[in-house]
């Protein structure tokens, strides 16, 4: 009894930081309708803010902040200034980025704020974990309370009693804001009926920078408690393992409803706590188990438990649209040439290729993967509008799969590749399932949570990862074809092939009527359902050939690294997915290649692929193209041939026929 009253105090105190958090999505959500996935890199970003200013404080010299480092006066002071500046970083994310997006789909909202959670995070690692040095340094933030209770067998230490304090406090006076304020209730009358409030004279744009800079205040108090109740200040604790946290107790509780968010938060600490305990601490089991609380929750309440149900939007066409080129030049000479000139770029990397080194071939396999990746991913979002945010998770099921087909149950590797297409297709399709149900927001939230709970629970299984340690998988060698030469050549057009196979079979299934089946589920599910297309089959197939291809690339990505391990799928990786088919152009197959050079290519060949450059320069990239030019790198491309068809085909016209010879004798 003693032992489990002491797991219940460490899980009320993690619940009510998850509490915290989760106030903030919420808020967000209720202000302007759109889950901020930037919300825990937020607070990780105040959490090394007040961190800098409690402990260090000088630039160039200068020692801006008073009082000794690490005293309570410096650390109230430090605590002000996070705070400030992570109210101003919301304000400004608010007002750049998501206030123009206002009147655009919710979907593309959500990729915005994935964007802003790249160049956060890359914010917080090139001002204070860029090198090595200053990754090496231990960082904490003091607590102002040193006393401590024993409850049970458990100590309740002062940053646990501080979070009991805290919270409870910014609780009540959210409440008394939202009910005995003015603007509070606006707010909240904004938020039930957008159009009555606006005929109220309620200012929609006052609303949505309240609730975003407030949002952000939260989760830096949230990103605060939580470092000092784990005792350092950790990348990964504030990361998307928060996020999904944050986002399970939002939606236990009902994403409209801010008591709600608390009891979701309570329930999740709770239950992580005690997970820990009956599990010995086995890791990933919280993942896990967050992974089926939030598809529970979608599928059979997803209005959650005090909140209220709320319909998805019909219309995912948040697809740019890439024309083809007019019908009076389709058929020219110009547009003949200009088609067959993508062969050239095939057979210029396949010859760049054959003079460069080891290292500049592994770099070529990894676009590759990245490219093919993408593609099984334009298929799904970019045909279908099914949003995942857990495809990369996908990719690692091919990589586990092959690695135990080849490697321990000796399974020959040609014969293994069909079997993970096969596979991926099919744990696909169990992850498709859910999409019957739910649609947009919570279908990319519910692909997180499978992302999250592959990457530290099955990868790192004994059964499917061979434990934390992975598994090696030695590359294969048939005949002139060696996987494992030093060169990495053989490995890189295998993937090559490989990728252009899915770009072919992506390219058949969008010509076919399984294409234009995809596409009716794209533009309005309720338009199309009325028009006869078969709903539950078309989400379920391009599920099923989406899969199918993610599978293939990481088998193919596994067989390069020589193991397999869990730390290679990290959920990270996933939105950094999304980053490269939105860059690329989403409604282009050429997209997924531009994006995974751009991404992922150009960092490692000219050797700055230091994540916070990756993170911040996709950040940007993202934004640049959600807010400006939507069509993405393949909209430009296509902008550019199909000036060069027009001047072609302006200059053939100019040119008169040669004369005909002279017949003989005229």
């Amino acid at each position: 009894m003693s032992q489990a009253l002491g797991f219940l105090a460490i899980g009320v105190s993690a619940g009510l930081v998850y509490a915290l958090l989760a106030l903030g999505i919420v808020l967000v959500y209720k202000g302007s309708r759109t889950i901020n996935f930037a919300h825990p890199f937020f607070g990780l970003l105040c959490a090394f803010f007040t961190w800098w200013f409690a402990s260090a404080g000088v630039l160039w010299g200068i020692q801006i902040v008073p009082f000794a480092a690490n005293t309570a006066p410096r650390y109230a002071v430090a605590l002000v200034i996070g705070l400030t500046l992570i109210g101003l970083w919301g304000w400004g994310a608010e007002r750049r980025v998501m206030w123009p997006l206002r009147n655009q789909p919710r979907l593309v909202t959500l990729v915005a704020t994935i964007a802003l959670a790249q160049v956060s995070f890359g914010t917080a690692l090139i001002l204070f974990n860029r090198n090595e040095e200053q990754a090496s340094v231990f960082k904490r933030l003091p607590t102002l309370l040193n006393a401590s209770v024993d409850v049970g067998t458990r100590v309740v230490t002062g940053a646990d009693l501080q979070v009991l304090i805290v919270v409870p406090l910014i609780c009540l006076g959210l409440v008394v804001f939202f009910t005995r304020t003015r603007f509070g209730v606006a707010i909240r009358a904004a938020a039930e009926n957008g159009e009555a409030a606006r005929l109220l004279g309620i200012s929609a744009e006052k609303v949505s920078t309240f609730t975003w800079v407030t949002g952000a205040l939260l989760a830096g108090v949230a990103g605060i408690l939580i470092t000092q109740v784990r005792g350092v200040l950790d990348i990964s604790t504030l990361s998307t393992g928060f996020l999904v946290r944050g986002l399970a107790a939002a939606l236990v509780g009902g994403l409209t409803s801010l008591p709600g968010a608390v009891v979701g938060g309570l329930f999740v600490g709770v239950s992580e706590s005690f997970l820990r305990w009956w599990t010995n601490d086995t890791p990933g089991v919280p993942e896990t188990l967050m992974f089926l609380v939030v598809i529970a929750i979608l599928v059979f309440r997803p209005g959650g438990l005090f909140g209220q149900r709320e319909e998805t939007e019909d219309k995912v066409a948040f697809i740019p649209t890439l024309k083809d080129l007019p019908a009076r030049l389709r058929d020219t000479t110009a547009a003949k040439a200009v088609r067959s000139s993508r062969w050239i770029f095939v057979l210029f990397a396949v010859g760049i290729s054959l003079v460069t080194n080891s290292k500049t071939n592994g770099i070529f396999t990894e676009v590759a993967v990245y490219a093919m990746v993408g593609v099984s991913l334009t298929v799904l979002v970019g045909f279908t509008g099914q949003i995942s945010l857990g495809h990369w998770g996908l990719a690692g099921v091919g990589a586990f799969s092959v690695a135990n087909l080849f490697t321990r149950l000796g399974i020959p590797w040609l014969l293994a590749l069909p079997l993970v297409v096969i596979i991926g297709m099919l744990v696909s399709l169990v992850i498709g399932l859910p999409a019957l149900r739910i649609r947009g927001l919570y279908l990319a939230v519910a692909t997180l949570a499978f992302n999250l709970a592959a990457e530290f629970y099955l990868f790192k299984s004994r059964l499917i990862g061979g434990s934390t340690a992975g598994i090696v998988v030695d590359r294969p060698e048939y005949g002139p074809v060696d996987l494992g030469a030093p060169s990495n050549r053989p490995i890189f057009l295998v993937s090559l092939a490989a990728l252009l196979l899915s770009i072919l079979v992506a390219r058949n299934l969008a010509r076919s009527r399984t294409g234009r089946g995809f596409f009716a589920v794209r533009e309005n599910e309720k338009a199309a359902a009325t028009m006869g297309v078969e709903l539950t089959r078309y989400k379920l197939l391009a599920f099923a050939a989406s899969g199918g291809i993610a599978a293939l690339a990481g088998a193919l990505y596994v067989t390069y690294l020589g193991f397999a391990e869990s730390t290679t799928w990290t959920t990270a990786r996933s939105l950094i997915l999304i980053a490269i088919i939105m860059i690329g152009g989403l409604g282009s197959l050429i997209g997924p290649i531009l994006g995974a050079f751009v991404v992922i290519g150009v960092p490692l060949l000219f050797d700055f692929a230091n994540d916070f450059v990756v993170a911040i320069g996709t950040g940007a990239l993202l934004i640049e193209v959600i807010v400006r030019a939507r069509g993405g790198l393949a909209g430009a491309v296509q902008r550019a041939r199909e000036a060069l068809v027009r001047g072609l085909a302006g200059f053939e016209q100019a040119v008169p026929p040669s004369k005909p010879p002279a017949e003989v004798g005229s």
